[in-house]
């Protein structure tokens, strides 16, 4: 138990530092790569990670395929924040957009989930978004944002790290079902949404949203491969083949848009 929880620290720490990093990136290169930045699982992966070292895989594979019928609410959450942030504020539209995030998890949920109806599930839900995400494409040119405050990077971090720490010391608790979903949930875009709004404000955060979309397949790839894989190779392999391929598809995007 002590092994373990040096390790959560750790992670927690870990998870925190990379995100707090993709956020400044993000801030720096503008909102055109941040939703690709903030599609990359820093969060998700390591709470696997640790959840391996309490769980058997059948719960690991349980809790991927509720996770990858939940990337389905991560694309509800966007199509609502680009649909409500076009006529209300950031404190308003983002709260919204979590709230129907929320619904959404708790219907999924309650549904008897197969693997098949997870992809669709998916697919509709990417489909949807692409079509209003093109609608609400801008164009946007930097603004002069107010320094950061000295308590923001560490309020960022203490957000990704307490959310890890919970999914894990809460997943015993809570099954493998629930602790799919949460293992979800949109901190990530939603710090960045919160970020950029700073800088290019409202119409700037949307941006950012709208161009997680595409990217977001990847993490959707992950978290099929994991639901799959932990009872046939086992839990480490099937980890680190999930994590590959949540990673080669933004690495293919921005490989694309370099050439």
């Amino acid at each position: 138990m002590d092994a373990f929880w040096f390790a959560l620290a750790l992670k927690a720490i870990a998870t925190a530092f990379v995100v707090v990093l993709a956020s400044v990136v993000a801030e720096r290169v503008g909102p055109k790569w941040g939703g690709l930045v903030a599609s990359i699982p820093v969060s998700a992966g390591p709470a696997y990670l640790l959840l391996a070292m309490q769980h058997d895989a059948a719960f690991i594979a349980h809790s991927a395929l509720l996770s990858f019928a939940s990337g389905a609410a991560t694309w509800v959450f966007l199509v609502a924040f680009m649909r409500v942030s076009d006529r209300l504020s950031l404190a308003l539209s983002l709260p919204t957009a979590l709230l129907i995030w929320l619904g959404t998890a708790i219907v999924i949920r309650n549904v008897p989930w197969t693997w098949a109806m997870a992809l669709l599930a998916n697919v509709i839900a990417f489909s949807v978004a692409t079509t209003w995400g093109r609608s609400s494409a801008v164009q946007l040119h930097s603004t002069n944002a107010a320094a950061n405050a000295w308590y923001e990077l560490p309020l960022r971090a203490a957000m990704v790290g307490a959310f890890v720490a919970t999914v894990v010391t809460l997943s015993d608790a809570i099954g493998p079902s629930a602790t799919g979903i949460a293992a979800v949930f949109p901190i990530a875009l939603t710090s960045l949404a919160i970020l950029i709004n700073r800088r290019f404000g409202i119409a700037g955060a949307r941006a950012a949203l709208t161009g997680a979309i595409t990217p977001m397949i990847g993490i959707a790839c992950g978290f099929a491969v994991l639901s799959l894989t932990p009872e046939i190779i086992g839990t480490r392999p099937a980890l680190a083949l999930s994590l590959c391929t949540a990673l080669v598809w933004p690495m293919s995007i921005i490989v694309r848009h370099r050439a």
